[in-house]
């Protein structure tokens, strides 16, 4: 029963290059998309015109308004701006991506570091987090420490640490969950297990998911409140947290959506179900997967294959990704194939592409189903 989608919907974006026909000039809106194309890497717009010529080993997604790229000759990592320009010059063997004006780096055999826009070192111990809530976890002495954005210790955790919802940061503790709030004050014990996906969805809609040993000695699934309270009874077999106002719980085989007070609003009836997205959700019944509303009815009705690697298939910017016995495609709420069902994978759409194809070299299609951009067809720049 137990299933892990958020690791499957994982996509290493540190993959993608291009050889170029043509080069737009810099834009300063819109999104950029990495691309790649033999061993360079570059960037397009939405249109699929070159905006950052290819010439970087590896480039990263922008976040606030910086990516990280690969320098060819040195193969060491630095950032650079949407012009393409080196800000920050290459010199580390990691680059993180930027959140609340830092960045975690790790140079040639050293500690990691978190560093500001200017490449200025701010704060020792990165590991392999990002700064959220003001709050930077680092590893010092074998610690994980949580800091501010300054670099001031605040308190210290065992194991791994993650902000969520509700002000609160959930780490692991012999094996077990424990929730502190930021002053490190233990806010929820630890006697729940983090076997839970969509983790940094915890307590979105003020109660999450959690399971713990039963007396019989199998874990069960429950929902508590942001104190620890148990606002539903842990009777579940499997359970995830919160999208569009319901969560999906299974018990004997069958899956179906609870609400936020805790009741059964969709009963539990399917063989497989995704959590919600744009009000539809995904479900199978006799090997075949349909959309339901959040009102439990069919409005695409059970056809189609389950997603490669099992991946949930969700709407978003109102298309998602199916498999038909042809290869995957796109279809829009009404059901209609949008983008046509020939590719091996798909990812999702997001701000107006998609990739398809090779997760190394993709390829990036429109809400329309056109192919802006093709790292193998001539003339597709």
């Amino acid at each position: 029963m137990h299933r892990n989608f958020s690791f499957f919907v994982t996509v290493i974006v540190l993959i993608f290059g291009i050889q170029i026909s043509c080069i737009a000039a810099p834009s300063d809106e819109g999104h950029l998309f990495p691309v790649k194309r033999g061993t360079l890497a570059g960037f397009i717009d939405i249109k699929g015109d070159v905006i950052i010529p290819l010439q970087y080993a590896e480039v990263s997604e922008f976040s606030e308004g910086m990516a990280a790229a690969q320098d060819v000759e040195s193969g060491k990592w630095g950032y650079i701006e949407r012009t393409g320009t080196f800000i920050i010059p290459p010199q580390f063997s990691i680059a993180g991506i930027f959140s609340e004006g830092l960045a975690g780096v790790r140079f040639e055999d050293s500690d990691g570091w978190y560093i500001d826009r200017s490449g200025e070192k701010v704060i020792q111990g990165w590991y392999g987090g990002k700064v959220q809530d003001g709050l930077a976890p680092i590893r010092k002495q074998g610690k994980t420490i949580i800091a501010d954005k300054n670099g001031n210790e605040l308190f210290e955790v065992p194991g791994e640490a993650w902000p969520v919802n509700g002000g609160l940061i959930a780490f692991m503790k012999n094996g077990r969950m424990c929730f502190v709030d930021h002053q490190g004050i233990v806010v929820i014990q630890p006697i729940y297990h983090c076997d839970v996906n969509w983790r940094d969805q915890q307590f979105e809609e003020k109660i999450t998911p959690v399971s713990k040993p039963m007396p019989t000695g199998k874990a069960k699934f429950g929902f508590i409140d942001i104190g620890g309270k148990t606002m539903v009874d842990f009777h579940y077999d499997w359970a995830e947290q919160f999208f569009d106002g319901l969560a999906m719980v299974a018990k004997d085989g069958k899956y179906g959506y609870i609400n936020t007070n805790g009741e059964l609003a969709i009963p539990l009836q399917f063989d497989e179900a995704n959590h919600f997205s744009e009000g539809l959700a995904a479900v199978e019944i006799n090997d075949r997967w349909g959309f339901i509303d959040t009102k439990g009815k069919f409005g695409i009705g059970a056809q189609y294959l389950s997603r490669i690697w099992g991946s949930p298939m969700i709407f978003s910017e109102g298309l998602a990704a199916v498999r038909t016995e042809t290869g995957t495609g796109f279809i829009n709420k009404s059901g209609e194939m949008v983008v046509s069902a020939v590719y091996s994978s798909a990812g999702d759409f997001a701000d107006g592409l998609a990739r398809v194809g090779s997760l190394g070299h993709p390829s990036y299609v429109n809400g329309y189903g056109e192919v802006v951009w093709s790292p193998t067809i001539p003339g597709i720049n």
